[in-house]
């Protein structure tokens, strides 16, 4: 079973949008926070030929580890109806993330409300779990309004398997995207998954457990997203791929 478990029918489907690639820091750049994991935009190529059986689910794939993509129902048209849509998945007390109106040419797009920056690849923190608790996260839920594409990056190493690293005493430790920079700096294997996800195209993934941003790099037109955490059951819609 490989870390970022992704639901999918198809294997050809999956290698169809998806992207892998290598990563490199930053130092000083402007709106980044220093030391900031990033893709290289110069090292994407297409999924390997059978690489994209490594991330199919396993038996024990728990549903709170799970990468799930989809279409939204046609009824869902703007903000409100999406909200209400969210309000039928099955938690009672979904957190709402709010909304973003992102630019194209971003590397990450995530910005740290508190300060302004960008921490490029990392981990939700919101309930700050620790590292024995941590699988039992919320999943993240995240759809593209459009009107232009964007990527959703994903790590091939999860944030419990970074600590083993990096950490002495990990099994009372809370992960952190700080653990991510640190194996990076150690010059530990990482690798990114680019997943394209168009307009009316949502996703589902365990952003506190596995490494993640997204990014419009490359592409032409602007993109916005709406975002909530949730605990929810899987195969809510049909898998897009």
């Amino acid at each position: 079973m490989h870390p970022a478990a992704i639901a999918f029918r198809s294997p050809a489907a999956l290698q169809a949008r998806c992207d892998y690639g290598r990563v490199r820091r930053l130092y000083f750049e402007p709106d980044y926070e220093t030391c900031a994991v990033v893709p290289d935009p110069a090292s994407w190529e297409p999924l390997p030929t059978g690489y994209a059986e490594r991330f199919a689910p396993g038996y024990f794939t728990p549903d709170t580890g799970l990468i799930e993509l989809f279409r939204l129902p046609a009824t869902v048209t703007d903000r409100d109806t999406l909200a209400a849509m969210v309000d039928t998945l099955g938690d009672p007390y979904p957190v709402t993330l709010g909304d973003t109106e992102d630019p194209p040419g971003e590397p990450t797009t995530h910005v740290l409300p508190e300060s302004g920056s960008r921490p490029g690849i990392h981990v939700d923190n919101h309930q700050n779990l620790p590292y024995g608790e941590r699988r039992k996260s919320r999943r993240r839920l995240c759809v593209n309004l459009g009107p232009g594409s964007r990527y959703l990056l994903l790590a091939d190493t999860d944030i419990l398997s970074i600590c083993r690293c990096v950490q002495d005493r990990y099994q009372d430790h809370h992960p952190s995207t700080g653990d991510l920079r640190t194996y990076v700096a150690l010059h530990r294997p990482l690798r990114l998954l680019r997943l394209r996800i168009d307009p009316g195209e949502g996703w589902f993934a365990p952003t506190s457990f596995l490494p993640y941003d997204e990014s419009t790099e490359g592409l032409d037109l602007p993109s916005a997203t709406s975002s909530w955490l949730g605990h929810w059951e899987p195969h809510l819609f049909d898998s897009l791929i």
